[in-house]
């Protein structure tokens, strides 16, 4: 009786989940007759459950019946939202040799390069989304306008790398985009201007932005600024958000549900004379209505649609004088993003955000047990209990796609979010202030030691001896069983079922087990060429150490290494990094590193590429297994057919013009392996 008044309090959920599960149908069998004959089925079963309780007998018998049509119709809904919202297939003739027009909606600049996110134009081809980047910068360009180029666009592969992000994946889901091409950036010509809402945003933020970074702000400070109010996250160093993630508060660099409220609260609490004039009703509406500009002014991310949304619905109970649940208002946001944007399920952002929020809620009355007459010792008692819900319930997660896991959020979390609010709101009339052309020192000076105290709590944290857990691998399997598990426990705690807890143990000895029989299939000494767009890196680990020879990096970033390849090194334990550089050499157990040369688990390798490889060959042709053409080579195949005797050619991805390599490759019958196309290279003991 207590688990149907629990669920009949969230109906939400009875629809949220076949809903998800027909987005999951739709990921492995894209047809939509499956979707449409379910559809069918299930109204059918309505109309015939219908006729059969038209009596009051057969309403009592055949009620709980209804359940399964209604959530086949979910399933099946859920199916035709992720076909109707997924990317759309071009032709060769859709997408190659032809010009095409399109508007652009997002613009990313680098130092020697331009990144456009572009929505495809052309009435005769199906609505798209493309990404295209440039050798230079137009800094004239903006969002919304229209642009038009010679199209040669490819699919967006996957890298290939082991346990690496799947970077095809991660825009289809992410930002719609399956098709991208590179060109020279004065291929890309500007034949007018025609913004959109989203655009008119984009180029406000980007004024904005500038704004900021022409003050007189620190650029630690500038880019906390843009990241918390302008919804640019993007602008944060690596570094930085690692510091952050490994101390437990990388929520506070990224807009979400936190800052939502924070803002509701500020705009709520300066609303307060309205109280007075007896306009609660407008007092509610106006912060609602702050509260959805905010949202699509910062781009719509979900983690802010998800609070919006909810705020929304419980904004609206008050207006309309109708109770709300959390949870089912929390269920109600994920239904209405998935519902527009089915792949957002596959973002970390999004799982994240609502597992986090869900545990909470969850456990909502849980800091109402500790209770002190001291104000203080209440909000330190209620911000240890949430954020070690959210710790708990996000830790699986987290080590599975960041390979850190930190055991001081708590601490951290107590020390930095009071300060968050201020910086926030001072932040907010910075940025007014500096759009007015004003500058104010007092208020650059806050603000740089307001975030100067956040960053050494992190800074602080991180070097604390245990604060967190690095080179931490979980396996899908492993987090599936880790939520399991949770809920089993959850379910135990408010059941007191002695099976449930059993099954909870059950699902912990599985969930070991697999991590074991992982790391004992798992080889401890290989060697890896990964695939990557800026350089070639050879990996080859023993017993822990890894090391990284880079022909195309004179000075490798070490840091940026661990961070790219982090997923290989956590699943293969490798917490040792030797960088070997031009005119250093390795000998290890009858593996040789000298570079240009290597012998490496029995492979005769070579890099060849910005002349230094000639100075090492002589005037007999030495054989080998595998020559790397890296991407500063600008010779011929016949050249080093004549030099050396070879069995294979592996071309570094980082190569943008690699035609002519593969026709003369093909002309002279040489094995040519394409890190860009067919993934790296991985040799094991296995």
């Amino acid at each position: 009786m207590s688990t149907t008044s629990a669920f009949s309090r969230i109906p939400v959920l009875r629809i949220l989940v076949p809903f998800v599960l027909g987005i999951l149908c739709h990921r492995l069998w894209h047809s939509i007759w499956a979707p449409s004959i379910l559809f069918l089925l299930a109204l059918g079963g309505l109309l015939w459950l219908n006729a059969k309780s038209k009596s009051p007998h057969g309403r009592l018998r055949w009620r709980p019946y209804f359940i399964m049509p209604i959530a086949t119709c979910a399933i099946a809904l859920g199916w035709l939202c992720a076909i109707v919202h997924c990317p759309a297939h071009l032709t060769d003739s859709q997408r190659k040799d032809r010009v095409l027009t399109g508007r652009v909606v997002n613009l990313e600049f680098t130092d020697f390069s331009m990144r456009m996110t572009i929505d495809v134009l052309n009435i005769d081809l199906p609505q798209c989304r493309v990404l295209i980047s440039t050798r230079g910068c137009d800094y004239t360009m903006q969002a919304g306008d229209i642009v038009a180029w010679q199209a040669a666009l490819d699919e967006v592969g996957h890298m290939g790398n082991p346990e690496e992000m799947d970077y095809a994946s991660f825009l289809l889901d992410s930002e719609g985009i399956r098709y991208q091409q590179h060109l020279p950036v004065g291929q890309v010509r500007h034949i007018g201007h025609s913004p959109t809402l989203i655009t008119r945003m984009a180029n406000v933020r980007r004024n904005l932005q500038l704004s900021v970074f022409n003050s007189r702000l620190s650029p630690a400070t500038q880019q906390f600024i843009s990241a918390l109010l302008l919804g640019n996250k993007g602008i944060i160093d690596k570094s930085t958000r690692q510091e952050f993630s490994s101390a437990g508060v990388a929520h506070v660099l990224a807009l979400s549900g936190l800052h939502v409220g924070f803002i509701a609260l500020i705009i709520w609490w300066l609303l307060f004379p309205l109280n007075y004039l007896h306009m609660k009703k407008l007092r509610l509406a106006i912060t609602l209505a702050a509260i959805i500009f905010f949202a699509v002014f910062t781009g719509l991310s979900p983690s802010v649609v998800r609070a919006t949304v909810m705020i929304g619905v419980v904004f609206s109970s008050l207006i309309f004088y109708r109770r709300s649940v959390s949870l089912n208002s929390l269920f109600l946001a994920a239904l209405i993003i998935l519902t527009f944007s089915p792949s957002a399920l596959y973002s970390v952002g999004f799982q994240l955000s609502f597992i986090t929020v869900g545990a909470v809620l969850v456990f909502a009355r849980l800091p109402e047990a500790i209770t002190s007459r001291y104000s203080w010792v209440n909000y330190i008692t209620s911000t240890a209990i949430t954020a070690s819900v959210a710790m708990l319930a996000t830790v699986a997660l987290s080590a599975h796609y960041f390979h850190t896991v930190s055991l001081m959020s708590v601490i951290s979390n107590l020390l930095i979010l009071p300060v968050l609010p201020v910086f926030m709101v001072l932040g907010a009339i910075f940025l007014l202030v500096t759009a007015a052309g004003i500058q104010c020192i007092v208020l650059d000076n806050i603000l740089d030691g307001i975030y100067h105290y956040i960053h050494w709590v992190t800074r602080t944290i991180n070097a604390t001896p245990g604060s967190h857990l690095g080179n931490v691998y979980v396996s899908t399997f492993g987090v599936v069983a880790y939520f399991v598990m949770l809920a089993l426990l959850i379910l135990w705690f408010y059941r007191r079922d002695f099976r449930i807890l059993l099954a909870a143990g059950c699902a912990i000895i599985i969930m070991l087990a697999h991590s074991l029989w992982i790391d004992c299939r798992t080889p401890r000494q290989g060697l890896v060429i990964f695939n990557s767009f800026s350089s070639t890196p050879i990996l080859y680990f023993d017993n822990g150490t890894g090391y990284v020879w880079t022909p195309d990096e004179e000075e490798p970033d070490s840091s940026a290494f661990a961070r790219y390849y982090a997923g290989f090194l956590s699943r293969h334990s490798i917490d040792k990094l030797q960088f070997i550089a031009d005119g250093d050499s390795l000998n290890l157990d009858g593996n040789m590193i000298r570079p240009p040369y290597a012998l490496l688990m029995g492979k005769r390798m070579l890099a060849i590429g910005g002349g230094k490889w000639k100075q090492a060959t002589t005037n007999h042709r030495l054989t080998l297994d595998d020559i790397i053409i890296t991407k500063r080579y600008h010779g011929t195949v016949a050249k080093l057919k004549e030099l050396y005797r070879f069995d294979r050619l592996i071309l570094s991805g980082a190569i943008h013009d690699k035609e002519r390599l593969k026709v003369e490759s093909d002309s002279l019958g040489c094995v040519m392996h394409d890190l860009s196309a067919q993934g790296a290279i991985t040799i094991s003991t296995d």
